[in-house]
């Protein structure tokens, strides 16, 4: 398995890369990324990963921005210390949601589900990014 890490703490990073391996070693993580800009830089040269582990607020944006610049095809499990776009980032068809600080047992559930679980691709683009974050100002 295969996955990408866009987390801007670098501790939190580092420690979610040390539960994956805990859980698994042999899962190579491709990229630890910093910012939405980095982000959209590396979706933009790289193939997909399996995975997307991706916290919510980063320094220079929400990171469903990506999502206007580069199409995800690969699931994505949101990472956050808060709740406030948890709806959200279940509208962008993410097979989990983990709540900062992580906690060893809930990470090998999300993983362990998604080994167990066959997903289906979905492409996520900018036009239901807007859509959410437009549903997020009515509220």
């Amino acid at each position: 398995m295969k996955i990408v890490i866009v987390e801007d703490e670098f501790f939190a990073a580092r420690r979610l890369e040390n539960m994956i391996h805990e859980y698994d070693s042999s899962i190579k993580i491709l990229a630890k990324l910093e910012s939405v800009k980095e982000s959209v830089d590396w979706f933009k040269e790289n193939e997909q990963p399996d995975l997307i582990f991706l916290d919510i607020h980063l320094d220079d944006d929400l990171s469903f921005s990506i999502f206007k610049e580069v199409e995800i095809s690969c699931p994505i499990i949101f990472t956050t210390a808060t709740d406030e776009f948890a709806t959200q980032a279940f509208l962008m068809h993410s097979i989990g949601y983990l709540h900062k600080p992580i906690i060893q047992d809930d990470l090998n559930l999300v993983l362990k589900t998604y080994q167990q679980t066959t997903v289906t691709p979905m492409v996520i683009d900018g036009k239901i990014f807007d859509e959410i974050i437009n549903q997020k100002n009515k509220n």
